[in-house]
């Protein structure tokens, strides 16, 4: 019984790996805890002793590694700090008194609440957008694909969010090129969410004429947007200006991020020193250390896809690799598949980066030319964005649909149009970004 396990086809242990996560992880078992255990019995059921394991373990000596689960804790530390601080509800006021145009109003209250990442981020965003229909002119399905849908266009590139950075850090793009080629989807939300949501809206209650005692100053949006804009400032000049002083491209945006956050952070806590103690109550939330433990079991399991094995020397997606060609299915189905399959399962962002995205760039081999990185790296996270935003574990989605007293399913038919514009938007700019790099 155990020689037939070990024979079985490198494919079929990584994909009966795969499941059990994702099993383990839809029967209550937190995501980072199924990726670690699954992690580990990979290891063995791919032939690694011991000795293998604890070198596997040696990677974690790159500053890359280690670096990675502090940024991330500090981003959700940083988040929360613009919460208990105020500055994100100053952003929302002043945005309210400046768009008279309720169709505006619709569109811009979620999407700034999507610039500040937040679990079940679309349950604050909800009241906001409920709130500028006083006279009920539309449905309440209507109002939660709006307020679902424009919550989440800024997630394909906005550097807050850590699927963002993991899928930095994974794609080896520069910083601000991962911004530049990923940008673009956001465009296509925009023009999806029109299309297939916004149109729905009656002309006679998007246009009324929201009250108001008029437009805030600009110091009110400056004051509580301050911190966020030091933060993108640091962190691009950072990734652009490190690499000249002998830092590799994902180092330097970590390094990057790393100064950003801590400048930022002190600026946020400036003159709201009170807040102070408020936000310390975060360490206690079990959501950032699971956060965490995701972030190390992520890079637990990237290094068991990348370790040689054997006298071949081969890693395990090496030898999945050849087994497809093999097979006839092509690769850049799987870079597509592999990612929407992950964003189903998982319903947030970090947990399909983390679970497909080092068997995704694992498979393109080694050192891909940028032309390659930049097309994989856009095929890949717009896949599993659409899984995302069409899973029904997806914790916003669930919140909006309850808020607004409708379904899921009643709700797809709002969401279903603009997934498929996104998708169709990934395969058109990784054929451009493939012919262009």
């Amino acid at each position: 019984m155990y020689a037939y396990l070990m024979i079985i086809p490198a494919a079929v242990k990584v994909g009966v790996t795969f499941l059990a996560i994702l099993t383990a992880n839809r029967l209550g078992l937190p995501l980072g805890l199924a990726i670690l255990f699954s992690s580990i019995t990979l290891s063995f059921w791919a032939g690694m002793d011991g000795r293998d394991i604890l070198n596997q373990l040696s990677s974690f000596q790159k500053p890359e590694n280690y670096l990675l689960p502090v940024v991330i804790f500090l981003l959700l530390f940083f988040t929360e700090t613009l919460n208990r601080t105020g500055r994100i509800d100053q952003i929302l006021e002043a945005m309210k008194s400046w768009l008279k145009n309720r169709r505006l109003l619709y569109v811009g209250l979620p999407a700034l609440v999507g610039l500040l990442p937040m679990p079940g981020g679309a349950l604050f965003s909800a009241p906001l957008v409920d709130s500028v229909d006083s006279e009920k002119g539309i449905g309440g399905t209507l109002k939660a694909a709006v307020n679902y849908w424009f919550r989440h266009i800024w997630e394909y590139w906005w550097p807050l969010y850590p699927g963002v950075i993991l899928a930095i850090r994974y794609s080896g793009l520069p910083f601000e090129l991962f911004l530049i080629i990923q940008a673009p989807f956001t465009l296509a939300a925009l023009a999806g969410g029109y299309l297939f949501i916004m149109k729905k809206v009656k002309k006679s209650v998007a246009e009324t004429v929201a009250g108001g005692n008029g437009p805030l100053p600009v110091s009110e949006l400056l004051y509580g947007s301050g911190p966020i804009i030091l933060l993108i400032v640091i962190s691009i000049a950072g990734s652009v200006l490190l690499p000249f002083q002998g830092f590799s491209g994902s180092l330097a945006s970590l390094l990057a991020m790393l100064a950003g956050l801590i400048l930022a952070t002190a600026m946020a806590f400036r003159g709201c020193g009170e807040a102070w103690k408020d936000t310390l109550k975060f360490l206690g939330k079990p959501h950032a250390w699971n956060m965490i433990l995701l972030v190390i079991s992520i890079q637990v399991f990237s290094a068991v896809l990348q370790y040689p094995l054997g006298a071949s020397g081969k890693t395990i997606v090496a030898v999945m690799r050849d087994e497809f060609v093999a097979y006839g299915i092509p690769i850049v189905l799987l870079i597509a598949v592999i990612p929407f399959i992950s964003g189903m399962a998982t319903g947030v962002a970090f947990g399909f980066v983390g679970a497909s995205f080092p068997i995704v760039f694992a498979l393109i081999g080694e050192n891909p030319g940028l032309h390659v990185a930049a097309a994989v790296t856009a095929l890949a996270y717009a896949s599993g964005y659409a899984g995302m935003m069409l899973s029904p574990l997806h914790i916003c989605y669930v919140v909006t649909c309850e808020y607004f007293q409708t379904t899921l399913w009643r709700t797809y038919r709002y969401i279903i149009g603009p997934t498929v514009i996104m998708i169709f938007s990934a395969i058109v700019l990784s054929i451009v970004y493939y012919h262009l790099f």
